[in-house]
């Protein structure tokens, strides 16, 4: 195995050792109480026949890991994923688990197992980190998503291409396209790399424009820390000026209107001239209006470095778009759903309504360029997802951060973001996020961490779930369809690793519209119905029991196909307890056993989802066996630190209890028990 920053090696997180040391590590009890003994214990009641032992059951994976030196890798991974795991810059997905974590619970398995050549599958394969941690492994592995857009980027991510092939097919595509940059080029030569948008809207009561700037402080005028001059932004006349940053209030001067700091996150907005107060989306109007207020322009540093200064506008400057049709291929309309109804509710009709015109030519034209080149499929994939990439950064979605003064892309925050204040990135630009070029680079970079670190000499093979293969084979197997039926012969499964749907947390097939409509322009997509996806959606009229009933379907399925001894182990985390209870429920009715539980860090903190206490910093994960299988109550391996962490293990056990009693759907009432007897409330699971 491999010993390199982005993955601790076998040796390093797995439970080695001898003597003393290995017994102080991993501590086995002789023998196990039935789990109703704790469950009647903490109901208050009695049992009416005494606790029977049972006989002791396999050594726990989870219990083979080191998990303090997997979280100081998580925590190295999280704070520079790009650098660590550069395959997740192949294709955007979202929740991904850190490949530190899933590789220490492969390599326990092995140590646990006494088997170096694992079969691994992942029903809900999502980013594809498990698989790619198994193909670094050259393990037997299965990996099958509802969706085809992650499929084909777990494919593209292990695909064998030479970097030499891929730099020439690389530079090839840029000159290709090199003609396209005129469209944000002046006059005189100088090219801009960004346009900054208002949307104007209209007072529902005396009908007068409003420039519907978020804040009256646009943007600092630079990211040096000491920078004093911003952009401030009226909204009565749609002004912009440069002055001294200040809290206080600020004066247009063009039209003297006084401003004061506006209070963000509320609905409600007032005129700046009748002052009439309504919902903000009442002063949207119909159709989107918009008005160009700032440019970044590209410039050269004194070593020769592009660099981009943003500015107020000028004659001359390539703002409005070429023209407001869009070509044909784009005009394909936004369908109805939790996320999409964002997009509709403020005056988006069809996909290209999220670009300028020039946007969408500069990907359909590089998506075209792409498909003629003659470079093997590998190549040709990794050069065509990178475009795709570019679809992340719409014009009148993406949202410009003020003191960082960098672009966010328009599902950055797991939704479909809408901001009145937009940034349309010239996508061939030298500088900027989300460009072609960062796009390549970093796919570049992928692939060379694919070359070094995977023994792989092909890529993956794509069957059809509905027809079963006689073996699994070495290598990666990927499958598209919901993994209710999955191609796996029966019994030949030594672990399967995964990490099923957050609840309702996130919206993946919706958001996935987006990747799934341009990649569409470049290869025909497999049939998939969002209807199959394990998600609480209030569009669909799926609640908490679909989740339960689909989740429950796939894991049935998966109990299929592990080998009696076979373990499920899959990691989750969530603040509702419906989602709590419908996954205890889903395991137990999938015919399995919770044997052992760990609470691991496992997400970044700095990331913008996660800040302010909004998400969860940690994962519970949980090891399972199959419900014929002897054991007891579940040994807790690593409890973690803090409230966050306690309440991960109080819930783990509830599950196990409730199901234990054959009570799964009372999982909450024992938790809330459980909290109680550690004189805790719950905070973190509500």
């Amino acid at each position: 195995m491999e010993n390199d920053e982005s993955s601790l090696s076998f040796m390093n997180m797995s439970r080695l050792g001898s003597g003393t040391d290995k017994q102080s590590r991993r501590q086995v009890p002789q023998s196990y109480t039935t789990a109703s003994t704790i469950f009647y214990s903490i109901m208050g009641t009695t049992m009416t026949h005494a606790p029977q032992p049972v006989p002791l059951p396999a050594p726990s994976t989870l219990g083979n890991i080191v998990w303090e030196d997997v979280e100081a890798a998580v925590a190295r991974e999280q704070s520079n994923r790009e650098k660590y795991t550069p395959s997740i810059s192949v294709f955007r997905w979202w929740a991904r688990r850190p490949h530190s974590l899933m590789g220490a619970i492969i390599d326990a398995a092995a140590l646990t197992t006494g088997n170096n050549d694992l079969c691994l599958s992942d029903p809900f394969s999502g980013g594809g980190t498990v698989a790619v941690e198994a193909a670094r492994r050259h393990l037997r592995m299965y990996a099958q998503d509802l969706y085809p857009w992650p499929i084909t980027g777990l494919m593209t991510s292990v695909a064998p291409a030479e970097l030499e092939e891929f730099d020439t097919a690389a530079q090839l595509l840029l000159e290709r396209l090199e003609p396209l940059s005129s469209h944000y080029q002046r006059d005189d030569g100088r090219t801009l790399s960004h346009v900054m948008r208002v949307r104007v809207g209209c007072c529902p009561t005396c009908t007068k424009d409003v420039y519907l700037f978020p804040e009256h402080l646009l943007s600092k005028a630079s990211r040096h820390p000491d920078e004093q001059l911003g952009f401030y932004g009226c909204q009565g006349c749609g002004h912009v000026h440069a002055q001294k940053i200040k809290g206080a209030k600020v004066t247009c001067p063009a039209c003297k209107l006084i401003h004061k700091p506006q209070t963000r996150g509320t609905t409600l907005k007032r005129c700046v001239h009748c002052k009439h107060e309504a919902i903000t989306t009442a002063f949207y109007g119909r159709t989107p209006r918009w008005k160009e207020v700032l440019v970044q322009e590209v410039t050269l540093d004194p070593h020769g470095r592009a660099r981009a200064k943003l500015r107020l506008t000028e004659d001359g400057d390539p703002l409005t778009d070429l023209t407001t049709a869009q070509p044909a291929a784009l005009h394909v309309p936004l369908q109805a759903g939790q996320e999409t109804n964002r997009l509709m509710n403020v005056g988006f009709e069809t996909w290209g309504d999220l670009y300028t015109r020039r946007q969408g030519e500069t990907i359909l034209e590089a998506l075209k360029q792409v498909a003629a080149l003659e470079v093997s499929p590998g190549c040709r994939d990794r050069l065509a997802l990178a475009v795709i990439g570019m679809a992340e950064m719409p014009a009148y979605l993406c949202r410009w951060d003020r003191f960082h003064q960098k672009v966010f892309e328009g599902i950055a925050n797991h939704h479909f973001a809408h901001t009145t204040f937009v940034v349309e990135t010239n996508l061939l630009s030298p500088v900027g996020r989300g460009t072609l070029g960062r796009r390549i680079k970093g796919a570049r970079k992928a692939l060379e961490w694919r070359n070094e670190k995977m023994t792989m000499p092909g890529g993956a093979l794509k069957v059809k779930p509905q027809e079963r293969i006689a073996t699994l084979p070495r290598g990666l197997t990927v499958a598209i369809g919901s993994s209710e039926q999955q191609a796996l012969p029966d019994g030949c499964i030594d672990l399967a690793l995964t990490d099923p749907p957050y609840f309702d947390d996130v919206q993946y097939g919706e958001l996935a519209r987006l990747f799934h409509f341009w990649l569409a322009q470049y290869t025909p997509l497999s049939a998939y119905d969002e209807h199959q996806e394990a998600v609480p959606n209030r569009v669909r009229q799926q609640g908490a029991d679909h989740y339960q009933d689909a989740i429950m379907a796939c894991l049935k399925e998966t109990r299929r196909t592990l080998k009696p001894e076979g373990r499920l182990i899959l990691t989750f985390h969530n603040r509702k307890l419906a989602a709590w209870t419908a996954l205890g429920s889903a395991l137990h009715g999938a015919g399995f056993r919770i044997s052992a539980l760990a609470v691991t860090h496992a997400e970044n903190s700095a990331d913008h989802s996660k800040r302010g206490g909004k998400g969860m910093l940690h994962d519970l994960v949980i090891e399972c066996v199959r419900d014929d299988q002897p054991g007891g109550p579940p040994t807790v391996v690593h409890a973690g630190e803090g409230q966050e962490a306690r309440e991960l293990v109080a819930m783990g056990r509830a599950l196990a209890e409730a199901a234990a009693a054959d009570q799964p759907g009372q999982a909450a009432t024992i938790f809330q028990l459980h909290l109680k007897k550690q004189d805790l409330k719950g905070e973190r699971i509500t």
